[in-house]
């Protein structure tokens, strides 16, 4: 079975991973959410569609109704690095709700899927958290759920090598809603070229990474299929 192994930076069979992204507990049939969705314009966007872009003026949070979105940040020479996938039941474009200044979008996000979103302005934001207070809390539980993600990405870009990476990305894609239960484990569909955008190494290197996996009998790769053995 796959696993991370944070004693080193190969792989072991003694530390299976979690759910990364965990689904968000909260469901629509909630008096809070059933207030936000009635305050909301539902918009809908085909996939590889971008819904916010860096720089964009923050206004807006939003809340996921179906699909899945991709979080990501590119420097000047255009170079990305996927920050997070986020499903239904998630909220994005929260975080300058709670800051004093109103500085411009720092990340993109795209559609993944083809995707329905509900989409509230800040200012009738804070007119409905007024009258149902669970709404901030839900939206505070996942920013604090995000910071703990982003505290294991950085742990992960410090003290794993890249072999370590690839095998925890595989591992956190086989918990997302598009992966597929296989007779062997869990099957997922996703680019050399997207697994390193999410690592931060080539696609290459990549390619390298699950050479030695299929080697070990980790994984079996087909194009962008993969087989993680042993996950549920």
């Amino acid at each position: 079975m796959l696993a991370v192994n944070t004693q080193s930076s190969g792989l072991a069979a003694n530390r299976p991973l979690g759910n990364p992204f965990p689904q968000d507990p909260n469901a629509p049939e909630s008096p809070h959410l059933d207030a936000f969705l009635s305050a909301a314009h539902r918009r809908k966007y085909p996939a590889k569609s971008t819904l916010i872009y860096a720089g964009d003026k923050s206004d807006s949070i939003y809340f996921i109704l179906k699909g899945s979105v991709t979080v990501l940040v590119e420097d000047e020479s255009g170079r990305e690095i996927i920050v997070a996938y986020l499903n239904k039941g998630d909220f994005f474009g929260e975080m300058p709700l709670f800051l004093d200044d109103n500085d411009p979008r720092t990340a993109w996000v795209k559609a993944k899927t083809e995707c329905e979103v509900a989409e509230l302005s800040y200012a009738k934001f804070r007119e409905v958290a007024h009258k149902h207070t669970e709404l901030i809390y839900a939206v505070s539980n996942q920013m604090a759920e995000r910071l703990r993600r982003t505290t294991q990405k950085v742990s992960d870009l410090a003290f794993l090598d890249v072999t370590g990476r690839v095998a925890r990305t595989l591992l956190d894609l086989t918990k997302q809603p598009d992966a597929m239960t296989h007779p062997d484990g869990m099957q997922i569909k996703i680019t050399r070229q997207e697994i390193g955008r999410i690592v931060g190494c080539s696609r290459e290197m990549v390619g390298r990474v699950l050479k030695t996996l299929v080697e070990q009998g980790l994984v079996s790769v087909k194009g962008k299929t993969m087989v993680v053995y042993g996950t549920r």
